[in-house]
């Protein structure tokens, strides 16, 4: 069997969203991860200074202050934040450092559970491109959570099973949610069709790969508020 003819990097962000597959049997000689990184991570940073300018940022944070009943003096402060031009940088800045940190540690998960635990013999280069493709298909996400942010004018949007619970999902409402999102399900999917390539298994083997980071993911939705 012939191997896939190589793709350039731009080729594979157009190609993780038209044919998956075939993207990454083009990378397996060669995986290729530092412009989809680069491009995730501006992304973000876009996307972080929007909503801090949109002011939703503030408004949610102020009334979960005073909902907790905090002084009036501390609710002022943050508002005095929020209102500088320093916010939205620092909002670009967090975002950067975050997004980065979570592409290494989903890599470096992805390589622990397919290579040290389910024998795969995968360069953590090949965790890292498949860990940067999927996030690329995550901006989707992204950016439909920011329009129906700036048109409901609250963070609070659930895309998942979430919408079943109340005002207050709760822990159990927002995992539920993630676990459900089917945006995050298809940036999963994309994970799972990544590793099973490059690994030359099954697609189910990409699944039970994936899945621990998927849930971790997961977990940490659900306690983020």
């Amino acid at each position: 069997m012939e191997a896939a003819p190589s793709i350039s990097a731009f080729q594979s962000i157009i190609g993780v969203f038209a044919n998956p597959r075939k993207t990454f049997e083009g990378m397996a000689a060669k995986p290729r991860f530092l412009i989809p990184l680069i491009l995730v991570v501006l992304a973000q940073a876009a996307f972080a200074v929007a909503i801090f300018q949109s002011g939703i940022v503030k408004s949610d944070a102020i009334a979960k202050m005073e909902a907790k009943g905090k002084p009036p003096e501390m609710i002022g402060a943050m508002e005095k934040f929020f209102d500088s031009p320093a916010a939205p940088v620092i909002g670009a800045t967090t975002a950067v450092v975050v997004v980065a940190f979570v592409l290494l540690f989903n890599s470096a998960l992805l390589f622990f559970i397919g290579n040290l635990m389910l024998g795969a013999r995968l360069r953590f280069q090949h965790y890292l491109c498949v860990a940067a493709h999927a996030a690329v298909i995550g901006l989707v996400d992204v950016a439909v959570r920011l329009g129906l942010a700036l048109g409901k004018g609250t963070l609070d949007i659930r895309l998942g099973l979430g919408n079943l619970f109340g005002e207050d999902p709760g822990f159990l409402g927002r995992f539920l949610d993630t676990l459900s999102n089917p945006l995050m399900l298809w940036s999963g999917a994309v994970s799972a069709v990544g590793v099973s390539v490059f690994a030359k298994k099954k697609f189910s083997f990409g699944v039970l790969v994936v899945l621990p980071a998927f849930l971790i993911g997961a977990v940490l939705s659900g306690i983020s508020r």
